[in-house]
């Protein structure tokens, strides 16, 4: 026997005449293949006595005829929804087989939908990027044994970006029609483009024709051998097109290390692209996904967008739907230029990313390629499921269709809130609990299992109570989670910024943050293995009573509450020592695992109206997470204004961003009404460039779908009938222009049609709306900024 370490990176299945193998990817000095004889398997709830009549169970498949029947069965121990218990465990000759005997055994079955890699994962503890240290036949790629599997940082492993470029003379690329004209790569030593027309420039790397490039990139990717192949919307459009493409032309596309090439993989709404025997990260729903928990903060999803915002840098300037013009003109060196630079983008971006989403799979023990296309939701669950694993309990079942519409049509009570005055303030200091609904389901043991009538619990003000003396799974789970980023965060305090360690410690403690903050969302997710009401509620109203109580001592202790949401209690202050003695006292009285943090001093603050129902009639109140704070470094603070949005035009974001900055920074309303004055004239000129006027929405149904025409929906329409077609979930950027019909929606146009915009709209619908309830604030009406009207006295603001 041959003993041997190699790094483990995925999983998948083959299966053999004498049964079924583990396929693992793993990577020692180069990526490797090993086989493992593993038998699928799952539980039913069902007394060991009944093993013979299942094991006689035979079953012909619906869809082929196959005829089914279990391996063997075993008789274990158990705890079955929290409760200890004898059940069976059925194995199975392949994994398919497992639905199709779950739905012949007229008893309860558990863990029947589990992913085969991950089954193998939580059976030999392993985790992405383990070091496995086996043991195979001489001559044989088969292990006979896994002897150790151990945590890991993840390895040195080889990447390579890809882009295509594709004619388009109706817009939107027709896959049967319009060919691919380029295909761009960057890897760590070598870039380039290749394409079928002659561009005298060194990158380029020029052949006959499109076939001849499209195997000259196969090629290229079987000589680099990236183990990560980045792609930007890659699943969705590169690869796809070049498979159809291939299609088209009568040849084989493969870009992977074996036969079984690539594959589509459906994760919930989100799709990918598997490549066997390499990791293919589509950088969009990454980015997507890190937009959604907070860590980029980005106002459309588009390549350029997120270069912008993560790297600081610009694509190329040229138009989408000029490309197939520039390839018919010659202008080849630009368009290669323009085609590179995707790919360097993208391999940038792939590596500014790339620790997080490491970081992320080997936490939540979830393969890379998994962890690209999971919510925080998955993710959290796939945690749960391999510490359910560790603890002998049974992994609920995915709940029914009847199931989950039930609990969406009983909605929990969310959080508290205390609703500002509107107005200009100064002095205010921001509390803050760290981590509230995390430590609060750590504090009081929130778990489905740990519900219980003891006396010595933990009550909560909904009702429920949790057990004081049995630990449950999750509040468990999540103690981990809060006690090892607080000690990276310590150990971030020691390493120099800018190192190797320092970056990798940063991804660790972004990723804990991550998971850990989407527990509470899980408890409440109505298809949540986990779900429980109970919990979710119980966790909200101790949210509620624990602010609600600093509000109350807050005021008992002088200080005036202005503001209080969720976890957050604002407050006016004279001394900064008071904010501090108060915050201290408040923590004295708090469970261990929670604590009220000191966000900041801020010198000013703007908290502007909103126009809301109260008792059937409208009134002016204070909007909720609608203001902007000045804080002692001089940076602003800005939550719930427009300019945070995607949905309004830039020159509205950047105006209010203006208006706020004189106000917070300089203190001058004199100079935020110039400033909106200045724009308004800038408006009526027409000489505004549309890359300013336009306005980025995501279509969230099909364009046949929607009951209303929107300025959204109406460009779409305009564009599909333009050769561009828009679908579910395309972003549209659009400007409204002068002509076109009466309606707003009429008026809208994709921008890259636009020739003209309409400045009114700009000014009445975009620009003022944008600055109007700050400036009110401020004792000014619309007719002041558009006619000059008379200032008022409004020293006593500053």
């Amino acid at each position: 026997m041959v003993r041997k370490t190699a790094y483990f990176i995925d999983a998948d299945y083959i299966l053999r005449k004498d049964g079924c193998y583990v396929r693992l990817h793993l990577k020692g000095k180069k990526s490797i293949r090993r086989y493992l004889r593993y038998d699928p398997y799952f539980y039913v709830d069902v007394s060991p006595s009944k093993s013979k009549d299942i094991e006689k169970l035979i079953v012909k498949a619906k869809n082929d005829g196959e005829v089914v029947s279990p391996l063997r069965t075993e008789s274990c121990e158990k705890i079955v929804l929290g409760k200890e218990k004898t059940i069976l465990k059925v194995f199975c000759k392949s994994p398919k087989h497992i639905p199709i005997l779950r739905n012949a055994i007229a008893f309860t079955s558990f863990e029947a939908n589990i992913p085969f890699s991950r089954r193998f994962m939580m059976d030999f503890r392993i985790t992405p990027f383990s070091i496995l240290e086996y043991e195979r036949g001489e001559k044989t790629r088969v292990i006979t044994q896994i002897c150790s599997s151990k945590p890991a940082d993840m390895p040195k492993l080889t990447k390579l970006a890809f882009d295509i470029e594709t004619y388009n003379p109706q817009g939107a690329p027709r896959e049967k029609k319009d060919p691919v004209i380029m295909v761009s790569y960057v890897g760590e030593k070598e870039e380039g483009v290749i394409t079928y027309k002659k561009i005298g420039e060194k990158f380029v790397h020029s052949v006959s024709n499109e076939s001849e490039m499209l195997e000259s990139f196969v090629s290229l990717v079987r000589r680099m051998d990236p183990d990560i192949l980045y792609g930007y919307n890659s699943a969705n459009f590169d690869i796809p097109y070049m498979i159809g493409r291939a299609k088209e032309l009568g040849m084989k596309f493969n870009l992977g290390r074996s036969k079984r090439g690539v594959r589509e993989i459906k994760k919930g709404m989100v799709s990918g692209i598997k490549i066997d025997g390499r990791v293919h990260l589509d950088l969009y729903p990454t980015a997507r996904f890190f937009g959604f928990t907070g860590v980029i903060k980005a106002q459309n999803y588009t390549l350029d967008a997120i270069a912008q915002e993560v790297l600081g840098k610009k694509k190329k300037a040229i138009k989408r739907l000029n490309i197939w013009e520039m390839w018919d003109k010659g202008e080849l060196k630009e368009l290669a230029e323009y085609s590179l630079i995707d790919s360097q983008i993208t391999y940038e971006l792939g590596e500014m990313l790339l620790p997080l989403e490491a970081e992320l799979a080997s936490i939540t023990k979830m393969t890379l390629f998994d962890v690209s296309l999971a919510t925080s939701g998955q993710l959290v669950e796939s945690l749960l499921m391999f510490n359910s694993f560790s603890r002998n309990e049974i992994i609920p079942n995915v709940p029914s269709v009847d199931a989950v519409r039930e609990r969406e049509g009983r909605p929990i009570q969310g959080a508290f809130v205390k609703l500002p005055e509107p107005g200009i303030y100064e002095n205010i200091a921001v509390l803050d609990f760290r981590g509230l609904y995390p430590s609060i389901i750590v504090s009081y043991n929130i778990d489905p299992f740990t519900i219980t009538k003891e006396e010595d619990s933990h009550c909560s003000p909904s009702g429920t109570c949790f057990s004081g003396h049995k630990r449950g799974l999750i509040p468990s789970t999540l103690e981990f989670l809060l006690d090892f980023r607080a000690k990276i965060k310590q150990q971030l305090k020691k390493t120099s910024k800018g190192s190797a360690d320092y970056v990798k410690l940063s991804a660790r403690s972004q990723a804990l943050k991550i998971l850990s903050n989407s527990f509470y969302g899980y408890l409440g997710y109505a298809r949540s293995r986990w779900y429980s009401r109970e919990c979710a509620e119980s966790t909200t109203a101790w949210g509620r009573k624990h602010i609600q109580d600093t509000i109350s001592a807050a005021e008992k202790e002088g200080f005036e509450v202005l503001y209080g949401d969720t976890d957050s209690v604002f407050i006016l202050y004279k001394k900064k020592e008071d904010v501090l003695s108060f915050i201290e006292k408040i923590n004295k009285s708090l469970p261990e695992k929670m604590e009220l943090e000191l966000e900041g001093f801020f010198t000013r603050g703007v908290f502007v109206s909103k126009k809301v129902a109260t008792k059937g009639k409208p009134g002016d109140v204070g909007a909720k997470k609608k203001y902007a704070l000045l804080g002692d470094d001089g940076r602003i603070k800005i939550r719930g204004f427009e300019l945070v949005r995607r949905d309004w035009s830039q020159v509205a974001k950047d105006t209010q961003l203006k208006v706020l900055e004189a106000i917070l920074k300089e203190g001058s309303k004199e100079k935020a009404v110039k400033i909106v004055r200045d724009v308004i004239e800038r408006l009526k000129s027409g000489k505004v460039p549309l890359s300013e006027l336009s306005i980025v929405t995501q279509l969230n149904k099909s364009p046949g779908k929607y009951e209303v025409t929107s300025p959204e929906l109406s460009a779409a329409m305009k564009a599909s009938k333009q050769g561009v077609p828009l679908e579910k979930g395309s972003i549209v950027s659009y400007v409204i222009t002068k002509g076109g019909g009466k309606t707003i929606s009429d008026k809208a146009e994709l921008v890259e049609f636009a020739k003209d915009y309409d400045p009114d709209y700009y000014i009445n619908n975009q620009v003022l709306p944008a600055v109007m309830k700050i400036l009110k604030e401020l004792g000014y009406e619309e007719h002041d900024l558009k006619f000059g009207g008379k200032q008022k006295n409004l020293d006593s603001f500053f």
